[in-house]
């Protein structure tokens, strides 16, 4: 089973999605008081190490899937366009940091559409920097068949290992295909 560690949780809908997929959600970092209430309420054995700032690699448990939907605010075009490194949004740093000392097999962050603009150029180069293979995908709600319109930009990465083992066993990556 693979584990997750969630970071910037909110509420828990990525942990309530990885759940649902067999996935184990091993801890969660959030530090907004009603996100945390509404998290320990879903998932009371599981522990929130709270602000990512001090998180600390050698304090969690290692996990096979490390993904958050880091703040936006700084990206977004209703903020003020400070961008990727905007006191809010600059937390990228935080999660970029942990993906390289963490080093879990694959990495999903989400963000506003504003990003390929805004920022995405780093957030590809530190996670390629760190030995993953990057690939973003903007999805709507409306293309899900929901009513309204909330695109994002769906960042998934995956780790040179993973390539390899995968790879080991038949795995299909870059369009390989199975014999």
């Amino acid at each position: 089973m693979l584990t997750v560690g969630s970071l910037f949780a909110g509420i828990g809908g990525f942990d309530l999605g990885f759940e649902r997929a067999g996935m184990r959600v091993a801890w969660h970092s959030e530090i907004e008081p009603f996100a945390c209430a509404v998290l320990n309420k879903h998932w009371p054995e599981v522990q929130n190490h709270g602000d990512i700032r001090f998180i600390r690699a050698d304090a969690v448990e290692p996990v096979d899937v490390l993904c958050g939907g880091f703040p936006c605010q700084d990206i977004s075009v209703a903020g003020k366009g400070a961008g990727i490194d905007g006191a809010r949004s600059g937390l990228w740093s935080e999660y970029a940091r942990l993906v390289r000392s963490l080093k879990p097999g694959w990495v999903v962050a989400e963000n506003v559409p504003a990003l390929r603009t805004r920022g995405y150029d780093r957030v590809a180069d530190d996670l390629e920097g760190a030995g993953y293979t990057v690939q973003a995908f903007v999805v709507g709600a409306d293309d899900l068949g929901a009513p309204h319109r909330r695109k994002r930009v769906w960042i998934i990465a995956y780790s040179d290992a993973v390539r390899q083992q995968q790879q080991r066993v038949g795995g299909l990556f870059d369009g390989e295909r199975a014999a």
